[in-house]
């Protein structure tokens, strides 16, 4: 589980939808553009959703969450963030000279 800070709140939520957030959040700034997102997230054990912006100018945190019993499965959610269309993505071919993946709009100073 991963604790997410947003606006002076902190909200609970799985790896997965953690980092595809970082990630999303990174590109739409990088961009200039500012977007509204819902995460999944958990409340008192339960599940609920949160809405914030990510974009320039709106700073998020994620860090480490203990968590006790089974992490929910918020897997779909996490997919449709990564399905965005400014999301960062693998290229579509192998590099031929190295042998290994060429990957796009990745910034290595996250």
């Amino acid at each position: 589980m991963k604790l997410v800070s947003y606006a002076g709140q902190q909200l609970v939520t799985t790896d997965d939808v953690a980092d595809a957030l970082v990630q999303l959040a990174a590109a739409i700034a990088r961009e200039g553009e500012t977007e509204a997102l819902q995460i999944p997230v958990l409340v008192d054990g339960e599940k609920d959703c949160a809405d914030l912006l990510a974009g320039v100018g709106n700073d998020i945190l994620v860090g480490p969450q203990a968590s006790e019993g089974t992490d929910p499965d918020f897997s779909e959610e996490a997919a449709e963030m990564r399905a965005h269309r400014l999301y960062p993505r693998a290229a579509d071919h192998d590099d031929e000279d190295t042998g290994t993946y060429v990957v796009t709009n990745f910034d290595p100073g996250l």
